[in-house]
């Protein structure tokens, strides 16, 4: 995430002081690759994820589901590259690019509500003693507000106008479950909150970053940009590029948050061997 970041800041800095031209394809390429590679991890980590919770059924419906949300995400991170509006130009503008966005949005966002709804349910059947507070209730429910608000709005929404009917109907439709998600997502904090400084809480943070930040980021373009600019127009302006920087970073906290869940697996594996090590050795001097 910290290389990609540092590659578009690189190639737009100059640009933007008027040093040197516009290396759009580059942009496009760099984009692409990373948003495909974080997903591509999360997906394939949340597969393996899923697969050590044999006897826990809701914990592995979890990650399978949040698996499937990543793999749609990925798919839709690639049909919408901006390499393609070098074959087509006005695709990432255009009717049919929402249309194909809104079809995968909708089982991703699907996806993601049910797997934070199976893991929750998985973490209360521990009994851990993990509590929802007041003011917890009181900002799920300010972003559920805000959402609300938007979708009262959405003929300002980038597919209010389109001619397809089922974009018009679509994009509501995975607001809406984008804002359940970001609702989720205060609850993922005070998992994390109660959980202390943990890997597992380092899981429940970046998930919670994960959902919370693609529901800001959609309502801060429905302000300052509701028509979907093109980052690769030139020159672009810097509150539009910071947005599609920002939109790259969600990508990779996707995959920070299943890498760090995987890495328990890992630090648990190495701390097993570690005190099956000097055991064997005593066998072993014993037997000696």
């Amino acid at each position: 995430m910290v290389s990609e970041l540092l590659i578009l800041s690189a190639l737009y800095w100059p640009v933007a002081f008027g040093v040197s031209p516009r290396f759009t394809v580059t942009e496009g390429l760099v984009m692409t690759v990373a948003g495909i590679v974080a997903y591509g991890i999360a997906t394939i980590l949340s597969v393996e994820v899923a697969a050590e919770y044999r006897q826990a059924r809701w914990a592995r419906l979890a990650w399978l589901l949040l698996a499937v949300s990543f793999a749609f995400s990925l798919i839709k991170r690639t049909i919408g590259s901006p390499l393609f509006e070098f074959i087509q130009v006005g695709y990432r503008s255009s009717p049919l690019r929402g249309l194909l966005d809104n079809l995968l949005l909708i089982p991703a966002n699907l996806c993601l509500v049910a797997g934070l709804l199976a893991m929750w349910w998985a973490m209360h059947r521990l009994g851990l003693g993990f509590k929802i507070e007041r003011r917890d209730y009181v900002a799920m429910a300010a972003v559920a507000a805000l959402f609300v608000t938007l979708l009262i709005t959405r003929e300002s929404l980038s597919q209010g106008q389109s001619p397809f009917l089922l974009s018009r109907v679509l994009q509501p439709a995975a607001l809406g479950l984008l804002g359940i998600g970001s609702a989720f997502g205060v609850v993922l904090h005070r998992y994390a909150v109660q959980m202390g400084d943990g890997r597992l809480a380092a899981v429940m943070r970046w998930l919670m970053l994960f959902v919370v930040l693609r529901g800001a980021l959609v309502l801060l373009r429905s302000v300052l940009s509701p028509k979907l600019p093109l980052l690769l127009d030139t020159p672009t302006r810097l509150e539009e590029w910071v947005i599609e920087v920002l939109w790259q970073a969600v990508h990779w906290t996707a995959a920070l948050a299943v890498a760090c869940r995987a890495q328990l697996t890992v630090t648990a594996a190495r701390d097993l061997q570690a005190l099956q090590e000097p055991r064997a050795a005593k066998t072993q001097a014993v037997a000696i």
